[in-house]
């Protein structure tokens, strides 16, 4: 039987890593809001540290901007992203259907599934994201075991 690495460090990346996948899974997409609102207020403290301390008001001003657009606008600016990369993998897929409809299924068969996956994003991204964050939550949790038992 494996011995359990339970030196301090560890301890804390598996309980990081098992709570990331928990909230991943509870929460999912919703998740990626709190994620955005955190980086959005990190930006705006780390901008305002800049130009209180007179380091780089230039720098400072940049990252309070992008924390307050992220903070604001993050979720329209991950629809309008997500919907552009759905119409690229449909157009992707087209392309490359067109390009080896010769060859067989086997061939084009990536071809579609990226058709697929795009439709989806355009049709239906959130529910898209979900499943992802749930898969992603479980691959954390996943990693913390194997992280606890030393693989």
């Amino acid at each position: 039987m494996k011995k359990l690495n339970l030196s301090k460090n560890n301890l804390i990346n598996c309980a990081i890593y098992a709570v990331i996948g928990l909230l991943l899974i509870i929460f999912k997409s919703s998740s990626l809001g709190i994620l955005m609102t955190l980086i959005g207020v990190l930006l705006i403290a780390t901008g305002i540290l800049d130009v209180v301390n007179n380091q780089d008001k230039t720098k400072g001003i940049v990252e309070i901007v992008i924390g307050l657009v992220i903070i604001i606008c993050g979720w329209m600016i991950a629809n309008i992203v997500l919907l552009i990369f759905g119409i690229l993998l449909i157009i992707k897929g087209a392309i490359e259907c067109y390009q080896k409809y010769k060859l067989g299924i086997n061939a084009i068969l990536p071809a579609i599934v990226n058709i697929v996956i795009g439709v989806i994003l355009v049709i239906a991204r959130w529910t898209l994201i979900d499943v992802f964050c749930v898969i992603a939550g479980v691959i954390f949790i996943i990693d913390a075991i194997l992280m606890l038992l030393n693989k």
